[in-house]
């Protein structure tokens, strides 16, 4: 559609009732392929400008999201750093527990073996008064006897060898009772001690399985700063393809005016032509269909959704549906439109018998049947009914240009017979 009026404004110049210059059409024909070879460039680098810029905001979207992991991650990783430093804290006691209930056991095996040898000492003497206790009854006994005067003395004697034995034995048994207490002592020490080394032990199993979860999440956390590196690095790839997509959209927009300029200077060395065609009506360029599914005048645009004016009618019609003519003239335009025409034709028709000149589109063709600068008679077919372009369905989009550009386009019910 960008090139629509400089063409019809050509077609006015260059298309005569009779002859068509061959020159003239080959001329317009290969502009006509250049526009629309720009058209379609201009429409695909619009398309990677937008995919550039999805690209960009899916990146910045997930780089957003990532860091968000990162602080959760984070987070986690303090908090286990705080529960390793307790843990470590514990492990710190447990060994002064430890290192206490050494000393302790150290020292109550120091009293074990002091007490051993008062009991030692004590068996020594003990042995020594038995001896001395033997003698007696086995014979110092009869001189001890002799000396007695009365039955006092001899009681007492014997009490005294009694209270002797009597003391010995209970001073070596109260040793081996202390003795006793203290193993007993030691005894618990020592399992006060190996209970110590069994938490000491749990508390060393925690801080490992501590140490290693804060192993997991650094690793994680370097994975995802890893990974806020690489949507980092994506957003400015998506963001450098914008610019250069941006760059292609304003070098082929800078050829299309070239090429533009090129038409015009074709009309210009074409005005003194004056071509003249004339036509008596229009037949409708469809054989049949179903209804019209939009007529002309002001609508919501069912792609868009915006309010705008609605220049033709639609004709509602199965795809492959065959489009004809509908009057004789010179096909300004077969091709792609970037306008949202899709596949279309524009055919310039000259001067119908009200003295003005007639220009009719055919947009959204499934495919085009005819070429720029051709010839066709009314009726002669020229496409088929398709959804190419913004379109909703399969159906034909006709206007009428009464005047010669687009900007005059009038209800095609007043001109094309319709059911």
């Amino acid at each position: 559609m960008r090139a629509a009026s400089l063409f019809l404004a050509a077609a006015c110049l260059l298309l005569s009732v009779s002859v068509y210059p061959a020159t003239a059409a080959t001329s317009m024909s290969s502009l006509q392929n250049k526009l629309n070879k720009l058209s379609q460039s201009i429409e695909q680098h619009k398309k990677e400008l937008s995919d550039a810029k999805k690209k960009e905001q899916a990146a910045k979207a997930l780089e957003s999201e990532l860091k968000e992991k990162v602080t959760v991650v984070q987070s986690q990783i303090g908090v286990l750093k705080s529960q390793i430093a307790v843990v470590q804290n514990s492990i710190g006691v447990k060994e002064q527990e430890i290192a206490a209930k050494e000393q302790e056991i150290t020292a109550k095996k120091q009293e074990i073996t002091a007490k051993q040898g008062e009991i030692d000492t004590q068996w020594t003497a003990f042995k020594g008064h038995m001896a001395a206790m033997q003698e007696l009854r086995e014979g110092g006994s009869v001189a001890m006897l002799s000396s007695v005067t009365n039955l006092y003395e001899l009681l007492t004697f014997n009490q005294a060898l009694q209270d002797i034995s009597v003391k010995d034995t209970e001073i070596l048994t109260n040793m081996r009772n202390a003795k006793e207490a203290l193993e007993n002592d030691k005894a618990q020490l020592e399992e006060q001690k190996t209970q110590l080394n069994s938490q000491r032990a749990e508390l060393q199993s925690k801080k490992s399985e501590l140490d290693s979860q804060n192993a997991q999440m650094t690793a994680k956390q370097s994975e995802l700063n890893s990974s806020v590196a690489a949507a980092k690095l994506s957003a400015a790839e998506a963001q450098k393809a914008q610019k250069d997509a941006q760059a292609a959209i304003e070098s082929d927009e800078m050829n299309y005016e070239a090429v533009k300029k090129e038409v015009q200077k074709l009309i210009a060395a074409a005005a003194s032509s004056k071509p003249q065609l004339s036509f008596t009506g229009f037949i409708c360029p469809l054989k049949s269909y179903t209804r019209i599914s939009s007529e002309y005048g002001w609508r919501k645009n069912p792609v868009s959704g915006v309010n705008k004016l609605h220049a033709g009618t639609d004709f509602a019609a199965p795809g492959g549906t065959p489009i004809y003519a509908a009057a004789s003239g010179y096909v300004q335009v077969a091709g792609w439109s970037s306008g949202g025409y899709g596949n279309y034709v524009i055919i310039y028709h000259g001067k119908m018998s009200d003295g003005q000149q007639y220009s009719t589109l055919y947009g959204h063709m499934r495919s085009v049947a005819t070429s720029a600068g051709k010839y066709v008679q009314q009726g002669e077919l020229i496409g088929y009914v398709g959804s190419t372009g913004n379109s909703t369905g399969n159906h034909l989009h006709l206007e009428v240009w009464k005047g010669g550009s687009k900007a005059n386009a009038v209800n095609p019910r007043g001109y094309i017979p319709m059911k």
